[in-house]
């Protein structure tokens, strides 16, 4: 849940900088680099990260990124090892989020950016930032969080391919193996909390959509 924040705020600020500056040089460098993080595989983003973060920073001699399981045994199970363990991963899962996510606010804030009212703000004379993040912003991220709402859920089942690559004990791995095995209770378990969990931030999106809508309303 930790790094999904950090992903939808990374998100939010990489796209609404870039449809304030739309056509820039920045708007136009973060287009390409979002482009090619959000087509590139997830394999091969992991590979590459642990031969950068990893394998080179340690023969440089600078601190180097762990790239298998949760801890070092020798070291013990602590909070700050699990954390440091987490960061590749993490970021594995992160950049096709980030480039992604950031596309479709880029495009729905130019979009609202360009309605009626905004230009009525305008001419009242509000401040840029309260158009932009009062105004603009809300009504963009409508389609954000209905995106978000789709995405969380199945983050709880787990990414197989990453958790495959860094050897981490998650849920992908989990339901993978126990469908090897037939074991039908485990994979039905799996299945009803992911599906509990669509039905949980389906309404949850839906009290966001009324928040940040004043004209929707639920009878």
């Amino acid at each position: 849940l930790t790094a999904e924040i950090v992903v939808i705020s990374s998100a939010l600020l990489i796209g609404i900088y870039s449809a304030l500056h739309q056509y820039s040089v920045m708007d136009n460098t973060i287009t390409t680099i979002t482009f090619i993080m959000y087509s590139m595989p997830v394999f091969f983003f992991a590979l590459l990260a642990m031969y950068i973060f990893a394998v080179n920073f340690k023969k440089w001699g600078l601190p180097y990124l762990p790239t298998v399981g949760m801890f070092e045994p020798e070291a013990g199970q602590t909070f700050g090892q699990v954390m440091w363990h987490m960061v590749l991963p993490v970021a594995t899962l992160s950049f096709g989020f980030i480039a992604g996510y950031s596309r479709y606010i880029r495009s729905t804030m130019l979009e609202a950016m360009g309605q009626d009212y905004i230009r009525t703000a305008r001419s009242k004379g509000l401040p840029r930032r309260q158009i932009v993040y009062l105004h603009a912003l809300k009504n963009a991220a409508l389609p954000i969080v209905t995106l978000v709402a789709l995405d969380l859920p199945f983050l709880l089942g787990g990414a197989i391919v990453t958790e495959r690559i860094f050897g981490w004990p998650g849920m992908g791995r989990l339901f993978l193996d126990h469908v090897e095995r037939s074991d039908t209770a485990v994979v039905m378990g799996i299945m009803m909390m992911i599906a509990f969990a669509v039905i949980i931030f389906q309404i949850v999106a839906d009290v966001m959509y009324a928040w940040l809508d004043p004209r929707i309303r639920y009878k």
